[in-house]
């Protein structure tokens, strides 16, 4: 019987399969490295040492990172959470060291394009005296907020979209 291959979300820095890395730690040393391996799914093949002075937690640091397969909450698909992404959160950006990644790199980065036209839109939609490039930008945006479910009111968006633009 063959092994099923799983095809993980492929991350633009560290790609889509467990990185390997030179040392091999033992599950065992894994797992009590940091309480939360013991519930997930991870690869022992990937762990490296962590700087617990870097992390920021209340009592129990992450001796050693792993990468770790997640599921996303927005897509559902499987992607790896990389262990050089975890040292880079934890001990560069500062974050909680009990907080996981929950969504994949693709769901990730719509997010953070959804926040850009949603400021954007701000600035604009409170602009006096916008430009004809401005006012088609501010219909283009609002239309495509409208059809992700962020605006909800069509005569508003009908408003927006009947601005004259010559």
């Amino acid at each position: 019987m063959k092994k099923k291959i799983k095809i993980y979300v492929t991350h633009p820095r560290y790609g889509n399969v467990p990185m390997h890395q030179q040392r091999i730690y033992s599950d065992d040393d894994i797992k009590n490295s940091y309480w939360g391996y013991k519930f997930v799914t991870f690869f022992r093949e990937s762990a490296i040492l962590a700087d617990i002075s870097k992390q920021n937690y209340t009592t129990f640091p992450r001796g050693l990172y792993v990468d770790i397969e997640m599921r996303c909450v927005e897509c559902n698909r499987e992607f790896i959470f990389y262990a050089l992404e975890q040292k880079y959160w934890y001990e560069i950006l500062g974050f909680y060291i009990d907080t996981d990644c929950t969504k994949c790199i693709d769901c990730r980065n719509n997010e953070k394009k959804i926040k850009e036209k949603k400021s954007k839109y701000e600035v604009l939609i409170t602009k006096k005296g916008r430009t004809l490039l401005e006012i088609k930008e501010l219909k283009e945006i609002s239309f495509e907020l409208f059809e992700i479910g962020y605006l909800k009111n069509k005569g508003n968006l009908a408003q927006i979209l009947n601005m004259k633009e010559d």
